[in-house]
């Protein structure tokens, strides 16, 4: 594989906005950029700033993920999108998988009936950057008792 097509350095190209990486590009290895993939990548970010984590999340969503279909004819300006997202520097980005693992627990319906504008993923993705604690902090702050938050938390 060519080494411009491999995760890490699509990220890094995201991250710190490297304008000219796409156009370097030949139009054979254009066609293998997966920005689906690439989304979900930057969507998730492990950092010691939670509004970094945050801040992909959401922008990810707002920029790239709410007219993805729309746009998919247009995977270079998609890719730009991704850009605008990035802050600069390199982040690490662990892999979220796809899928509807905890739809139907209650802390999940609980952040769903909180936050409708994210979809089933952009939640789990939410709710994987806290541990039990954070999430305890959090739903202390919505203003719940002890007892409703054990509820949640099996």
């Amino acid at each position: 594989m060519n080494a411009k097509l491999t995760i890490k350095e699509e990220m890094r190209s995201i991250d710190v906005k490297d304008r000219t990486w796409y156009n370097s590009l030949t139009a054979e290895e254009k066609k293998k950029v997966g920005i689906w993939v690439l989304m979900r990548y930057a969507s998730s970010v492990k950092h010691s700033i939670k509004d970094f984590e945050e801040h992909y999340l959401e922008w990810t969503n707002e920029l790239v993920n709410v007219h993805f279909n729309t746009l998919r004819h247009h995977p270079e300006l998609q890719y730009q999108l991704l850009q605008a997202v990035g802050l600069g520097k390199i982040q690490f980005h662990p892999w979220i998988p796809p899928g509807k693992k905890g739809t139907d627990k209650p802390l999940f319906k609980f952040f769903k009936e909180k936050h409708p504008e994210y979809n089933d993923d952009e939640l789990d993705i939410f709710l994987s950057q806290y541990d039990k604690e954070e999430v305890t902090d959090i739903l202390e702050q919505y203003g719940l008792e002890k007892k409703d938050i054990k509820k949640l938390l099996k």
